[in-house]
């Protein structure tokens, strides 16, 4: 007589699988939204807190499921076409239509990868004293060796145990003890004024939330990670822990800086004018913390955005690429890449503030959503 076995036993196989698999395909989502907590944009949310206050929560709510809905259509694009999106455009459309999507976000990404360097350097000044300058070239020197010489799994690990470093603005929202009753209404009633300071951080809380280069990486990650369309439900549930934890962070970041600086006279013109977001948590050692989580914003997000112009530059050009190549199997694709940082380096080093980078190439990128999307 043949044994059967018990529905239970059989529930609790398939319920085991279930969970394998799922934590067997969970990063790119939740890297993708860690990369989005670039020195750019936490600055440019430190930025927007400290100039309107929580005026602008109900904008990060907003911007939520646009963040996910697209990360979303990435992720599908990726897993059943096996192709990039910039590829996908010249396949489906034309070579002049990928062109027109692919140059204007290259010329964003490189901007951004400047100013994310001259953040991270900046966060070395405070850390070791020593002129900002200085550290530029070492850190794109650093991540273009990482990218070349390590593997696409390697990065990807190392990328992933950097994010919880965030849950710091999360924990601080709480401490400095805000009005809540005026918190919710601000998130959940939409609120404007037409001036210069508030459109513009508007503008820049949009470019660092739906940055372009984060849709790009994406598609990218899971063509590399070799996914297949049966893991859709589990990547999709990966994006929506990626995108919600980030826009998460966003929304801290925009509260504590709101509460600390706004309505004082406190303008942000250092990392270290920055940093005094994080004065409540931990008092003497605000700078260093939040020099590290700089730091370490950049380390996680400034191999993603070369990576990507890379990407799609190796796709218009209809050139091999891929971070699992060897560089004798993609010369061009590591060419770009070490270009992208080469530029971006010398951007850094143009002697503009690095606040001022920092916001203003977010700003750029709210100007570039429009057209994208």
């Amino acid at each position: 007589m043949p044994h059967h076995a018990h529905p239970t036993q059989h529930d609790d196989r398939h319920h085991r699988r279930t969970w394998r698999q799922f934590f067997q395909v969970m990063g790119p989502g939740i890297v993708s939204g860690a990369a989005d907590n670039d020195p750019a944009g936490v600055v440019t949310y430190v930025q927007v807190g400290a100039t309107t206050g929580t005026g602008l929560l109900w904008l990060m709510l907003l911007s939520t499921p646009m963040l996910y809905y697209l990360e979303e259509m990435s992720t599908r694009l990726g897993i059943v076409t096996k192709r990039g999106i910039c590829r996908n455009l010249r396949v489906h459309y034309s070579h002049r239509a990928a062109a027109a999507l692919i140059i204007p976000v290259v010329l964003a990404n490189v901007i951004t990868t400047g100013a994310d360097l001259s953040g991270a350097s900046a966060a070395l000044h405070l850390l070791t004293g020593i002129a900002w300058e200085w550290w530029t070239i070492p850190l794109a020197a650093l991540t273009a060796s990482t990218l070349v010489f390590a593997s696409y799994r390697t990065i990807s690990r190392f990328l992933l145990l950097l994010t919880p470093l965030f849950v710091l603005y999360i924990i601080t929202g709480f401490i400095v003890h805000p009005q809540w009753n005026a918190v919710l209404r601000a998130t959940f009633i939409p609120s404007m004024a037409f001036t210069p300071t508030f459109l513009t951080a508007a503008l820049g809380l949009l470019g660092a939330t739906l940055t372009p280069y984060m849709f790009f990486w994406q598609t990218t990650e899971e063509i590399e990670a070799h996914r297949k369309v049966e893991d859709l439900p589990h990547q999709n549930l990966d994006v929506a822990v990626g995108m919600v934890y980030a826009n998460l962070v966003f929304y801290f970041i925009i509260l504590v800086a709101g509460v600390v600086f706004y309505g004082k006279g406190v303008r942000i013109e250092t990392v270290a004018d920055a940093a005094a977001s994080l004065r409540p948590l931990a008092g003497p050692n605000a700078g260093l913390l939040f020099a590290l989580g700089i730091l370490a914003s950049g380390i996680l997000s400034i191999p993603v955005m070369a990576a990507c112009s890379a990407y799609g530059l190796a796709e218009l050009f209809g050139w091999v690429g891929g971070l699992d190549k060897k560089v004798w199997q993609a010369r061009g694709f590591y060419l770009l890449l070490t270009g992208a940082l080469g530029v971006g380096a010398a951007i850094a080093l143009l002697h503009i503030s690095p606040v001022d980078l920092l916001f203003w190439s977010q700003v750029i990128n709210g100007f570039l959503l429009p057209p994208l999307f």
